[in-house]
Parts: C-alpha cells; structure tokens; sequence
C-alpha cells in the first residue's frame, strides 16, 4: 500500500490534505510503474515538497528497506535521473507490512493518515486480481470508503481498479456491484494505461480530424486489419499471476479490445468522453467470433517454450517459470479473428494477437487494403497496407506499388512519417493517469459496460478453452514470431454465421 499526502496538486491549493492509497505498494506493478509515475510527478511541481508516501505490503522489509527497493527501482526505469533527487524523493517514503486480506494494516492506515474526516482518498487497487474485492470491503469495513459523503461536499473518496477488472463476466459483474455498494459511479476509475499513451490517443485525432482515409474506412476498400501487441521478454516474476490470467486476461480483453474500439468505431458526435464511450459500446455490442475449426481456425493459441530475449537473454520453459504449474494449460500467445456486424465492418476480419517471449517488442496496427481488380504485372497483390505504430514509436506508414525505374516489374514503396518517441516529450501514460484520478477526471478511464461487453465477447471462447489440456497449446521458441496464424487470414463464410450461433462458442 502505497500512501501520499500532499495540500497542493498542480500548483492549486487544497482546504484538506490527499492521501494515494496502492494496495500492494512492493509489487511490479507499484514498483516498476506507480512508484515512478508518481517520482515524475513530483519532480515536476505536480506534488508538493511535503509528500509523504507509506507502502503497505505483505513482503517483510522495513521503511529502509522499502526505500532502497524504490530507489533502485525508480533508477531502473530514470535511468539517466539524477540520484540525489530520488533520495530526497525517497525520504517521504514509509513502510508497513500486513496483508490485505487483514483488518489490521487499514485500521492503521485510518488511524495514522486519516484521522481527520476532511482527509480525501485516493485507493490504487494494485494488488492480485483476485484480491480486489477484499481489498474493497477492508477499505469499506475500516471506514475509508466514501458512498455516503454527500455530491460535491466532504472528502473525496475514489478508488482506481487494475486490470483485468475482473477474471470473466460474472466477476466483473460481481466486483462492479461490490464497489457500488462503497463508491459512487464516479469515484470508480477501471484504469488501463494504454488509454494514457500519446500514441494510442492520437488515433482518434488521425481517425477524425483528417478527412484523407475517412472514404476508404470502410468494407468497400479495406480487406482486413490486423492489431499487435508483441512482447519480447517471458513473464519475468509474474508468474503467480500470470499462470492465472494468460494472455487473453492480461492484455487481449483490454488493451487490444481498446485499441480496437478506437480503429473500428463510428464517428462520434464529439470527442467528449461520454460520445466515445457510446461508440465503443456500440462497437463491441456489434462485435462477434466465428466458429473455429481445424480447417478454418477462428483463433490460436500458443505457449512459449525456452529460448532467448530481443537481447540474447535465456528465456526459460515457460512451465519451468517461477511459481507456474509444470502442467500449466495457460496460453502466453493468443490470436483471435472477429468480425463487426455494421454497414460499415460487414465481412471485414479484425485479427488481433499478443503474445510474451516473442522476437520483438511493437505494437502496430495495419491496415490491409482490398487488391486492385486490374491486372498488372509483378503487382503483389497485398502490398497496400497502412501501419498505425503504437510501440516503441509512435508513427504511420504507408505501402504501396509502383514500377521500378528503368523497367516494367513493380517494386514497393514505402512512405513513413511522424516517427517519434512520444514518451520522452510527453507525461508517461501512468503520470497522466494517476493526476486524472487526483482531480477526479474519468475521460482517460474505462466505463463498466464497455468492460462488460468485452467480457460478453470472450467469455464463451475461454468457457470453450477450460476444458482444453496443454496439449491444445501449439509450442513455439522464446525469441522467435510465435505460432503461425496464416489461417486466420481465410475468410469464414459470413451467411454461415450468424451472430447468434457464432458467438455461442468457439
């Protein structure tokens, strides 16, 4: 648990002093990513010099301890940041070890940080998944939660939710109500960070405020659009939860179906927070998978065996990693075909894969165009492609045919631009976050019915998978282009498949 109390937050004054509250405060997550955010935040001016940060957590260190884990953890991620800055910054870091799942450490986070009523709270719910309830109700048991403060008036109490917001449909929908039962609508804030990348905002200004592809969005000239998220490392420590979660959980049901809403959606009305979210809702509620077959898959699934990094590292068997099961069934390469039922997506398969321990790391998003009906000679016919780079640098690209000089074959072209490291000119999408949250602001957050429609989509693929061994998963080396997904390209008869029937199963 992870404490921060401030009385100024970008350059404002407060009548009352904040509390961040991250359950989970010496894990990866907090360590590797909210410990630094909040660092940045602080040496901006976005803090005041006076904050003082208590991590909370079942691991057995001391305050000493616990600011040497963030030290050498804040370095890791800065490293070209001046150490002496991360001392100071350090000195407002304390420590207390308890379990979640205790009442004790929450009576002593009240008693100590929120004596007094007026104290406004901010929970990061930065611990297992399968902690979040219990988290919540120790928060509500001790008196931290904030339901009954009147709109406008007393403390704030919000609480930010981690992904995977829940582990299927019923779970989600269990934990939303949980939280409502604690905390208004709008003290919920479901977090996913790519929504704070530069990279994956700017798709809606490409999208919406250049009229240039806006004609050719469509079936009549798009043949299929494939969505990657390529990771090139194993899952490192996170194997306790990881094994429960695999790919599907941990980056497909959120972050590759954010990155599809944001390509597929219809235009909306404006790009106020609450249009866009209407339109990925519709989006979603269109969405469906087809059946799967051998000789016509809807999906793969693929699990990494030993290899290499993207540096030359040994990457282990992925069942001979840490706290994983020797048996383990849990796929670390996942690749799904669905289609859209609208005018405008009719017969036009979105491929969308992750994966861990693959040959690089990238995130793009391409856009295959529909093969010219003219026959030209030498012409490939698949050359048209728009690639939209989310990771490691943002940038578009654009492929197309022309004849090569001096002859009559054709050759491929490539027109690049706006290749840029948007992160080192812009705040992380952790910072943007976690000061969004701090005033309150749930743009950049996700509404439940979209986590829910998401859910309604997947859940009865990974229904279909529970009964699948290990077996099922195609092996693939660490450090190589994971498992071969050619058939998903094949195109599924669509007047076979009707919503109804195709997403019943896979």
């Amino acid at each position: 648990m992870l404490y921060l109390g401030m009385d100024s937050m970008n350059g404002g004054s407060h009548s009352h002093s904040t509390c961040i509250t991250v359950l989970g405060g010496s894990g990866d997550l907090a360590l590797r990513r909210i410990l630094p955010a909040v660092y940045k935040l602080w040496t901006l001016g976005k803090l005041p010099a006076s904050t003082r940060l208590v991590g909370l957590a079942i691991d057995e260190l001391d305050t000493a301890a616990y600011r040497r884990l963030a030290l050498a953890a804040i370095k890791a991620i800065h490293p070209g940041e001046d150490e002496l800055a991360i001392r100071r910054f350090t000195r407002h870091l304390y420590y207390i070890q308890g379990d979640i799942r205790a009442a004790a450490p929450f009576a002593a986070l009240r008693q100590r940080y929120f004596k007094h009523p007026a104290t406004d709270g901010l929970f990061y719910l930065a611990c297992a998944p399968d902690l979040f309830a219990e988290a919540a109700r120790q928060l509500a048991t001790s008196g931290l939660a904030g339901l009954n403060r009147a709109a406008g008036e007393g403390a704030s109490r919000r609480v930010i939710v981690e992904k995977p917001f829940g582990t299927d449909l019923q779970a989600a929908r269990g934990l939303n109500q949980f939280l409502h039962q604690h905390y208004r609508e709008d003290d919920i804030f479901r977090i996913d960070h790519y929504l704070g990348k530069d990279a994956v905002q700017n798709l809606i200004y490409f999208r919406f405020a250049n009229t240039i592809f806006e004609p050719l969005w469509n079936r009549k000239y798009i043949d299929r659009v494939e969505i990657v998220l390529a990771e090139s490392g194993g899952i490192g420590k996170r194997g306790g939860y990881y094994d429960q979660a695999g790919a599907v959980r941990d980056m497909l049901q959120n972050h590759l179906m954010q990155l599809f809403c944001l390509t597929a959606m219809e235009t909306p009305p404006s790009l106020a927070a609450a249009d866009v979210r209407e339109e990925k809702v519709k989006l979603l509620r269109a969405a469906w998978l087809p059946e799967h077959s051998a000789d016509l898959p809807g999906f793969v699934r693929g699990q990494y065996r030993a290899g290499h990094d993207g540096q030359g590292g040994a990457v282990p068997d992925y069942r001979a990693e840490r706290l994983v099961r020797p048996d383990s069934a849990t796929e670390t390469f996942v690749a799904l075909k669905l289609y859209v039922d609208n005018w405008r997506w009719q017969g036009v398969p979105f491929i969308l894969s992750t994966g861990k321990a693959l040959e690089r790391r990238y995130g793009e998003i391409t856009i295959h165009f529909r093969q010219s009906p003219m026959e030209i000679p030498g012409v490939t016919p698949d050359a048209n492609r728009l690639v939209l780079r989310i990771q490691p640098d943002e940038g578009v690209s654009m492929r197309f045919n022309t004849r090569a000089p001096g002859g009559g074959d054709s050759e491929h072209e490539e027109l690049v631009g706006m290749l840029r490291d948007s992160a080192s000119a812009a705040p992380g999408p952790y910072e943007r976050l976690l000061a969004d949250a701090l005033r309150g602001d749930s743009t950049l957050f996700i509404r439940f019915d979209e986590t829910e429609e998401a859910w309604q989509l997947l859940d009865p693929l990974l229904a279909s998978w529970d009964s699948l061994s290990a077996a099922a998963l195609q092996p693939y080396a660490a450090g190589s282009a994971g498992p071969d997904i050619s058939g998903l390209y094949r195109h599924h008869p669509l007047w076979q498949q009707p919503r109804q029937q195709a997403s019943s199963g896979a």
